[in-house]
């Protein structure tokens, strides 16, 4: 018997990603949310979908945001 494992790595100095809590209540209802086939073509995951509403939100408060990073 042969195995043959790949593991893709991502170096800790190419992600500046931040994680943050999220209410319970909160994320089972993003969950219920995403979890229609239509919206989910538009938002794959959580993470998009949080992203896309915080970005929408600051520009609705006059926040320029450069490049997808504030």
């Amino acid at each position: 018997m042969v195995t043959i494992s790949i593991f893709m790595v991502t170096l800790s100095n190419e992600r500046h990603d931040t994680s943050i809590r999220v209410s319970r209540w909160l994320d089972d209802a993003i969950d219920n949310y995403i979890s229609d086939r239509k919206i989910k073509v538009e938002f794959p995951s959580k993470r998009n979908f949080v992203d896309n509403a915080v970005m929408a939100f600051l520009e609705k408060k006059g926040v320029k945001i450069n490049g997808g990073r504030l």
